[in-house]
């Protein structure tokens, strides 16, 4: 059904349009489209004998994507098919980049917004051919004839079944002397048309299916005699329950060969790897498959693209296929995603070619929520001073047992009594540790948190220690467990965080098109703990072995090789510096007991685990050296759930004092018994640097214990004896009922 088409008014625009210009027209509530309720639209977008080499691109009436949906050389009438989001308004706009040309857009499909007991899922396939006139496969032989119709059956000997309602076809029009249309369909109301210029064109068509016909379409020609191979990329199942749902993002560019300045086109037979998963806010996993706009961009010879899953069979099978010193050629494409989500584009010419991939949306398989985690740990730190007098404010966050995740607000780090509580991203649902990190130049505390759905959301302070925070953002990903944020030397933040494989990811905040991006398959069990360095961070991890891993993640992005530091531990493990700079490591054996690594000078690291005194934790401890006295203490959550301490007796001793219970005169029993593992962060007040213990009892009440020195004799007596070593405990107050 058209819905546009200058040439006769449709759409209440008649006349060519112009260089830049915009062409807005309704979309929702007519030509069977429903008023409410339409998530997208699959259409056909057609440039009309333009008077200068143009693209067009067509979006919701709201903001013009980067990203353009059908390109076309002077005096050509070409097409293609793109994936669109209606406007609030219930609008589409087209844009004309360069000269005159006449637009035409067709709907051949919508998408809703919700799941019923009507519409289809989709189910994709290996890109396979089932269709091809030069060899007769799923047709007769030899060339469609001018004004020629002929039956082709797509099925491909039950690759698509008799249930299906909808195919998504890639159909290429072969030798044609000169423009041309061909029409693909089940009937005459049900079927989609390819324009068609001398050579070679294709384009990525859906065709809706009669289901008595048995996969059999009917192609008609009008234009001079051609050829034509179509093949198929995936159906639309005729149940709401099985296959995958559309998701749309605003369409936007992935990869450009050409960019940055000075870049070197895809050689001939060359290819090029486009991340997909992870970026544009996606998930790295459950994408049954991606929606992708693949153009060609000045070839030298005629050639065309295979799109085949990374490190899947090599999809022989043509998309894009492109005329030599050609301006561009665009496609679309329905792509299942391989390795770390990503596609591997080829370029089948013995010319070069530059390649633009655009993602329109993907669609997404049925992945189980995370659970929310009880009395999962809090996360504290103290923010950068605003200038070079006022101490910085103490941050506390955590996930409560509801999934909501509460931000307290300590304005004066002296002042434990005089706090505010911000709940963040509204009604969302998350899990387990949020992370803080003070963000570069400005100085913003940043909270990063494990949705429900695997996806990591972020936000910020509106300013420097300021109480309220600003938007939040869905950084996309697909984790399994809580992400870990660092500030690196040079000022940019850096995510990391783990998935269900043990594969870890990182997300760096530097720059446009941010994303989620590989660092590898080691193994890892989750627990992930990171130290900042002045060439990067020390990143260390407990393997789903149970052993520890240690690797060093550099400014640029780059990362060492891992070593494995041996060991049978559960849960996150604690790591600190101590003088070289070297790395230290505590964590829980299977057994409970504490054990610790400390690097030697010059890297290596000792083959035995160090008992860290007579002690059972229940949980993960926590650890640092004490910045007044320099000597390592460590905290754990005991087996009667009350929080025990242990210092060494001496500097870099490696002997162990008593273990003390850390809240010795609780007054409120319940403050004493802690529901959570500790968390310490280091901390700037009126007496000096120390640190704070933090943890949660069972009324989600946040407690933490600052460091002092009891008298007599203060930290002197403390330099002598551990046992002089006092914690004043701190109830932070929660909120009114």
């Amino acid at each position: 059904m058209t819905l546009l088409d200058t040439r006769d008014g449709t759409g209440g625009t008649t006349g060519v349009r112009g260089a830049k210009s915009v062409t807005t027209f309704n979309a929702i509530g007519i030509a069977g489209i429903p008023s409410s309720g339409v998530s997208a639209l699959m259409v056909d977008v057609t440039a009309i004998s333009p008077t200068a080499n143009t693209f067009l691109s067509i979006y919701s009436d709201l903001t013009e994507p980067k990203a353009s949906a059908m390109n076309a050389s002077i005096g050509e009438v070409m097409t293609n098919s793109a994936v669109v989001k209606p406007g609030t308004n219930g609008k589409l706009a087209v844009r004309n980049a360069g000269g005159n040309v006449h637009i035409r857009v067709d709907v051949v499909g919508y998408f809703t917004t919700a799941t019923g007991s009507t519409g289809s899922g989709f189910m994709p396939l290996n890109h396979t051919r089932v269709v091809d006139s030069r060899t007769g496969q799923g047709i007769t032989a030899g060339t469609l004839p001018t004004r020629g119709t002929r039956n082709a059956n797509i099925s491909g000997g039950g690759l698509v079944p008799s249930t299906a309602t909808a195919v998504m076809l890639d159909v290429v029009v072969i030798g044609a002397t000169s423009n041309g249309w061909v029409t693909v369909g089940s009937s005459a109301v049900a079927e989609t048309g390819i324009d068609y210029a001398k050579g070679a064109t294709s384009m990525g068509m859906v065709v809706k299916l009669n289901p008595s016909a048995g996969g059999t379409v009917v192609v008609e020609n009008r234009g001079p005699a051609v050829h034509i191979a179509i093949t198929v990329q995936g159906y639309w199942t005729g149940s709401p329950t099985v296959g995958a749902g559309l998701r749309m993002v605003p369409a936007t560019t992935l990869y450009d060969s050409r960019f940055p300045a000075g870049a070197q086109p895809v050689p001939a037979n060359g290819t090029v790897d486009v991340a997909v998963a992870g970026t544009n806010g996606l998930p790295t996993r459950g994408i049954a498959a991606a929606v992708l706009n693949v153009h060609a961009v000045a070839p030298t010879v005629d050639g065309f693209f295979t799109v085949t899953p990374l490190d899947g069979s090599p999809n022989t099978a043509s998309t894009t296929n492109f005329p030599a010193a050609h301006v561009a050629r665009s496609s679309l494409v329905v792509t299942k995603l391989g390795t770390e989500g990503k596609v591997r584009i080829k370029n089948a010419s013995s010319g070069t070619v530059h390649v633009v991939v655009d993602l329109q949306g993907w669609f997404a398989d049925p992945l189980p929520f995370l659970p929310v985690q009880s009395f999962s740990r809090s996360a504290a730190r103290q923010g950068k001073p605003s200038d070079g007098s006022a101490l910085g404010t103490i941050v506390y966050a955590h996930t409560d047992n509801t999934g909501q995740v509460r931000v307290v607000h300590q304005q004066n780090p002296d002042d434990f009594a005089s706090v505010q509580h911000t709940p963040l991203f509204g009604a969302e649902a998350f899990t387990g540790q949020p992370a803080l990190n003070v963000l570069g130049a400005s100085k913003q505390m940043q909270i990063s948190a494990l949705h429900t759905t695997g996806t990591v959301w972020a936000g910020a302070q509106t300013a420097a220690n300021a109480a309220t925070w600003g938007t939040t953002g869905n950084f996309g990903g697909t984790m399994a467990a809580p992400p870990v944020a660092v500030t690196l030397a040079d000022g940019s933040s850096v995510i990391f965080a783990v998935d269900v494989d043990g594969r870890l990811w990182h997300y760096r905040q530097t720059g446009t098109g941010a994303s989620w991006k590989s660092l590898g398959d080691v193994d890892l069990a989750g627990g992930l703990a990171t130290l900042g360095l002045d060439a990067g961070v020390q990143l260390v991890a407990t393997t789903s072995t149970g052993t520890i891993k240690t690797a060093v993640y550099s400014t640029d992005g780059a990362l060492t090789g891992w070593t494995d530091l041996g060991g049978n531990v559960t849960g996150v493990p604690a790591a600190f510096l101590i003088q070289g700079p070297r790395t230290a490591v505590v964590a829980r054996a299977a057994d409970g007991s504490l054990v610790m690594k400390k690097q030697e000078l010059g890297g290596a690291w000792p083959t035995t685990w160090q008992t860290v005194g007579t002690f059972t934790a229940a949980g993960s401890p926590a650890a640092i050296v004490d910045p007044a006295l320099g000597r390592i203490a460590v905290v754990a959550r005991g087996p009667d759930n009350e929080m025990y301490r242990v210092y060494e007796t001496e500097q870099g001793s490696g002997t162990w004092g008593e273990w003390l219970r850390l809240y010795e005169n609780p007054g409120d029993p319940s403050a004493a018994t802690a529901a959570t593992d500790p968390t310490i962060a280091e901390i700037q007040n009126s007496g000096g640097v120390g640190f704070v213990v933090v943890y949660r009892n069972r009324n989600n009440t946040t407690i933490a214990l600052d460091r002092r020195f009891a008298a007599p004799g203060g930290m002197a007596a403390a330099k002598v004896s551990p046992s002089a070593v006092s914690f004043a405990a701190h109830l932070i107050p929660t909120p009114p009922a």
